[in-house]
Formats: C-alpha cells, sequence, structure tokens
C-alpha cells in the first residue's frame, strides 16, 4: 500500500517532471517530501507568486508540466496571480495548496483554506481552468487523472488541486494514473476554405501572436508568409514569432509597435490571426471604419474569437503548428514551388531618441548583438517592456518572452529562473525595472542559492515610468509614481548573494553584460537610465472626462 503523495509523486517523474518550485508549509509537507524522496528537485521561492512564474517559466521552456505548491490559507492566495498569469498564457501549471485535514473541519485552523475562512479550492476557481479540494484519497486517481487531461490538452493551461493533509497521508491499495498522450487537433473542413479567402483578399496581413511561441510555429508561421508572399505584424506578446530582419516582418503593431505596423492593419481586407486575442494592446490604433472584411483565427480557445472585429470570421480551432502544417502539406506543388522567390526587405524602424542620458531604447537597440544566438530574454512589464517590443532585435524565433495581456509585474524573474532551472546550458535573460524589482527581486536569492546564473537588466529610472507618463499625459498628475528614496540595485543585489555592475552609459552596459556572460553566476546589472525617455506606449490612453 502507497500513500496519495506516493502516487502524485510517482505520476509527476513520470510526466517527466524535474523541478518543482515553492514554500514548504505544514499542510503541503507530506506531498513535498515525497516528490524529493521521487527525485524532483525542490527550487524554494522568496515568494509564493515568484514559485509560481517560475514552474511557468519551466512549462514555457520545456512543454512539460510545470509544478508550483504552496502551504494552505496565505500560501495559497499568495499563488493566485501566478495562476491567474498561467491562464493568460496557455502555461500547463499544476498548482498544489495545502488544506488543514478533513477530520478537522470545522475546528478553527491556522491558515485555514477551508469554506470557513480562505477556500482556495473556490478562489482558483475563475484563475485556472479547474480547480478542486479532493476530499478523499479515493477520489485522487480520478480527480488527476482529469486535472491532467485539461492542463496538457488542446487548450493547455493551469489547474489546482487542494490537498487535505490526511489525504496526502491516506494509504491506497491501487491508483491508476494516465499520462495523457498529444493528440493534433484539426479542423480539416475550415482549413480547405482558407485558400479561396487568401486568393480573395487584395492586402492580406498576419497578425502573430504569442501563441505561435507556445505552439513552436515559427517555421511554419514563415513559411505560410513566403508561400503566399503576405507581410507579418506581431502583438506586443508575440514578438520574436519571426525573426527581427525577415523581408516580410513590418514590425510589432498596437503598444510598444512602430506606426508602419498600426498603417498595416488599418489597410488590410484580411488578417490572418495566429494565437492572439486581439486585445486592446494590439488592436488600440485600429480605426473602426477600417475593420477588415475577412478574418481568419487559429486559436485553440474560441473565447473571443468572431467577437471583436466587425469582420465575417473563419475560427481554425486547435494547434497552430499541426493546423498550418496540414494546411500547408495540402498546397499544391505548383503555389509552394513559386515561394522560393526573393522578397524586398523593409525598413520599420524609426530613428532612437536624442537624449542627455541613458537611452533604454539605444541599450535595446544593441543588445542582441552582445548576446549569443541561443538565449531565452524574459521581459517584464513596464515601459521597459514596451521599449524591448519596439527595438529588441530578435534573432533566434520564439526566443522573447513578453505577456501584456494579464500583464503582472515581477512575473519575468521568477520565469527567468524556472527556464534556467529547466535549461541550465542556455544564457538565459531578464529585463526588469525597478518597481518590478522592489516587488519580487529577492528572487535574486533563490537563484544565488541554486546556482542558476540568470542575468537581470534592471531598468532604474526612480519611477512607475509607465504609470507616471500615462498619468501626466492623460491627468496632469503624477500621485504615486516616484519613489521618494530611490533603490541602489547593486546594493540590494550584493546582499543578496549576486554579482552586481551598474552602467550610465552604453560602452558601460557593453562592459558589463560582457563580464556577466563570462562569470557565469547570477548578476544584476543596474541601468540609470533618463527620466524623461518616452516610452513607445502614447496611443494608449484613459479620458477621465
Amino acid at each position: 500500500m502507497r500513500t496519495v503523495a506516493d502516487y502524485l509523486a510517482e505520476t509527476l517523474r513520470n510526466l517527466g517532471v524535474t523541478h518543482v518550485f515553492g514554500i514548504i508549509g505544514k499542510s503541503i509537507c507530506p506531498a513535498l517530501l515525497k516528490m524529493v524522496d521521487y527525485g524532483l528537485e525542490f527550487i524554494p521561492g522568496r515568494h509564493e507568486a515568484s514559485s509560481g512564474f517560475a514552474a511557468s517559466g519551466y512549462a514555457l521552456q520545456t512543454g512539460r508540466l510545470g509544478v508550483a505548491f504552496a502551504t494552505s490559507g496565505p500560501g495559497g492566495t499568495n499563488l493566485l496571480t501566478a495562476a491567474a498569469h498561467a491562464k493568460a498564457n496557455n502555461l500547463p501549471v499544476l498548482f498544489l495548496t495545502g488544506h488543514q485535514s478533513i477530520q478537522e473541519l470545522g475546528i478553527p485552523q491556522c491558515q485555514d483554506s477551508s469554506s470557513y475562512l480562505a477556500d482556495l479550492a473556490e478562489m482558483f476557481r475563475p484563475a485556472t481552468l479547474f480547480s478542486k479540494l479532493v476530499e478523499r484519497g479515493d477520489h485522487f486517481g480520478t480527480i488527476l487523472n482529469h486535472a491532467l487531461s485539461i492542463a496538457l490538452g488542446p487548450n493547455k493551461g493551469p489547474v489546482h488541486l487542494c490537498l487535505p493533509f490526511d489525504v496526502q497521508t491516506e494509504q491506497l491499495p491501487i491508483c491508476r494514473i494516465v499520462i495523457p498522450e498529444p493528440e493534433p487537433l484539426l479542423s480539416i473542413s475550415s482549413l480547405n476554405r482558407i485558400l479561396p479567402l487568401l486568393h480573395q483578399a487584395e492586402r492580406p496581413l498576419i497578425i502573430a501572436g504569442k501563441g505561435v511561441t507556445r505552439a513552436g510555429a515559427h517555421e511554419e508561421l514563415k513559411q505560410l508568409a513566403e508561400t503566399f508572399n503576405i507581410p507579418v505584424v506581431t502583438t506586443p506578446g508575440g514578438k520574436g514569432a519571426i525573426t527581427w530582419d525577415h523581408p516580410l516582418y513590418h514590425g510589432p503593431c498596437g503598444v510598444g509597435g512602430f506606426p508602419n505596423g498600426d498603417e498595416m492593419l488599418n489597410q488590410s481586407d484580411l488578417y490572418i490571426v495566429l494565437g492572439s486575442r486581439l486585445s486592446d494592446m494590439t488592436l488600440c490604433n485600429l480605426k473602426p471604419h477600417n475593420h477588415p472584411a475577412q478574418l481568419i483565427q487559429i486559436d485553440t480557445d474560441p473565447t473571443f474569437v468572431g467577437k471583436i472585429l466587425q469582420s465575417q470570421t473563419l475560427h481554425i480551432t486547435g494547434d497552430i503548428k499541426d493546423n498550418l502544417q496540414y494546411l500547408l502539406s495540402t498546397l499544391p506543388s505548383s503555389l509552394t514551388s513559386a515561394s522560393t522567390g526573393t522578397f524586398e526587405s523593409f525598413e520599420y524602424q524609426t530613428p532612437l531618441p536624442d537624449l542627455p542620458h541613458l537611452s533604454l531604447a539605444a541599450v535595446l537597440d544593441q543588445m542582441s548583438e552582445l548576446l549569443p544566438y541561443d538565449h531565452k530574454l524574459f521581459v517584464d512589464d513596464g515601459s521597459h517592456g514596451f521599449h524591448a517590443v519596439q527595438r529588441y532585435k530578435v534573432k533566434k524565433p520564439g526566443s522573447f518572452i513578453f505577456d501584456a495581456y494579464f500583464a503582472c509585474m515581477g512575473n519575468a524573474i521568477g520565469m527567468a529562473i524556472g527556464a534556467k532551472a529547466a535549461s541550465p546550458e542556455e544564457t538565459v535573460v531578464c529585463i526588469t525595472g525597478d518597481g518590478c524589482f522592489m516587488m519580487l527581486g529577492t528572487e535574486i536569492n533563490t537563484a544565488v542559492c541554486k546556482d542558476l546564473p540568470v542575468i537581470f537588466i534592471v531598468v532604474n529610472n526612480k519611477q512607475l515610468d509607465m504609470a507616471l507618463k500615462g498619468m501626466e499625459k492623460t491627468t496632469g498628475r503624477i500621485d504615486g509614481t516616484l519613489f521618494e528614496v530611490p533603490m541602489d540595485a547593486v546594493k540590494f543585489a550584493e546582499s543578496l548573494g549576486a554579482k552586481a555592475f551598474r552602467a550610465e552609459t552604453l560602452p558601460q552596459f557593453s562592459s558589463a553584460l560582457e563580464a556577466a556572460l563570462e562569470l557565469n553566476q547570477v548578476a544584476v546589472i543596474e541601468l540609470l537610465t533618463d527620466r524623461d525617455e518616452i516610452p513607445p506606449t502614447a496611443h494608449r490612453v484613459v479620458n477621465l472626462d
């Protein structure tokens, strides 16, 4: 006879999970200790939210299940933001929280997770695709099978199980767990309707979202664009779906985009949308009278398909990579052979700003030249994120990770750590801001303690820059956006055990990044940037009148 915790740990190992992330506590102790016994490496975080982000970074890097856990009560509620972030980014993460023993229900308990105080199973329901309290050991197998089939199914995303202490230690004679097998999900009848729409369109446009990277469909995107000679723009989160210098790439659109990308949106009569919800961050400059006549949208999630634009919509359900591979394999040979021609290169960029102090745009414009080809760049939310969307030159498709949709500050710090744990040989870099760093920057110590040499670039302009610039433009006020006592990121990083550098000029940054790459240990580079630099977010405004 083995315990529920045994079966859980064995299942995770059989799924190929190698690392789990969280903060230990009494109510989750049996499950966590069994994971360690079964060979999973435990990465203890400094805040549960960061551990959840790390599990998401691990899932993104590996394509496998990420695992984050916390104790009951406030440990669990601290995971909620990370769960919602994983849901917004379609990342398969299993969130595990503890719970008082079922036999003790109704007795006031420290860090209560029951319906008498903080019902975690209920709280996680809207932030995940599935959330359940496991009330009996003999129900565990059925519930875990269901949770895994959802997390790793066609519409990937997070799930949550709340495990009472006594259920974790309950012994079972048998517990059958079925490891989900990936299955292609194709919309063949709908795919057959694409070619006539492409032939009818005069100005088609591919809008590549972050779903392209989630599906690993970069080559298929490139082949589709080249076969039909269709220009490509990327959403803020879709940055890196195609290389920055591909002749058919016309740059990012929306917030953080260049004017040309928005002009393309307003001039096209057919959108081919790959893995994007078409949020306000993408369509902020699209005029209502310029909605395209036709829309083709490939997405596993139908929630927003056909509901954002005033366009005739063809929804292709399922995985982007599987559907594009099928579509491309069915094209006439005469059409595919015609795609071997040359394409005229297009210059979509604009001049860099001329500032008295260090320009973040100038740093990002050169940064990819300083990094090895095999790297992953995680970008935090804030004005620095949209500077990166506009200026960073992605050479390796899929290497740029940015969430402009749920947009929670500090997520990139944990995600970079989780990705590095999954791929220790790959160079992992995180761009974050001083506001984000003051929220979750203590995770630097997690990376130091576990020898996960991520390079953290902290943009320090001593203010909540995106909020400040937006409020100042739209309301004339900047309440709560200035740090009266600004942080010293170098001292903070050194106190957590990291190697730290400070850069106030572009040559200083280049030298610091070169040194950090050679060190192969956790490094923090503080960028003291010009506080007056305008982020590329000005066209998304608020009117309080």
